[in-house]
């Protein structure tokens, strides 16, 4: 399956994606097996996204793509949604390292370690460790 992404600019680049169907017992769904640069339900890509909610493009930057409202429901759609990648975050490393071998002391947040230590591509990251374990990010509500 092809999917377009936006790139800075306005640029849209095209990506081979495979579609797989879940073999758990009552899912049967297909799911899009996303790359780092992809975040599901978006049609810009992860860097752009990472880029605005960092601060490195902003409204005053006088790009034409993304517009202003889009770059504001970005920042609003991440605020929305950071308690959940932080869960999921937490969820995965428990699930790799286990309740008892002293990785539930690790203190302070993992995306914000992550957005430390990863950058750029923290998003995109993050994204795929959300997707990969099952879970789900929100659309966010109305903003004002």
């Amino acid at each position: 399956m092809l999917r377009g992404q936006k790139q800075i600019g306005g640029e849209r680049k095209l990506y081979m994606i495979n579609r797989l169907q879940c073999t758990n017992e009552g899912c049967r769904k297909l799911h899009r097996q996303l790359t780092d640069g992809m975040i599901e339900f978006k049609q810009y890509a992860a860097e752009v996204i990472e880029d605005v909610i960092d601060g490195v493009i902003s409204e005053e930057d006088g790009l034409k793509n993304p517009c202003d409202g889009t770059m504001k429901h970005w920042r609003w759609w991440f605020l929305y949604n950071k308690e959940q990648m932080e869960g999921h975050l937490q969820s995965a490393k428990y699930r790799l390292h286990g309740f008892d071998n002293g990785s539930g002391k690790h203190m302070g947040s993992l995306l914000d370690e992550i957005r430390e230590n990863i950058s750029p591509g923290w998003l995109g990251k993050v994204c795929r460790i959300v997707n990969n374990i099952g879970g789900a990010l929100r659309a966010s509500p109305e903003y004002g």
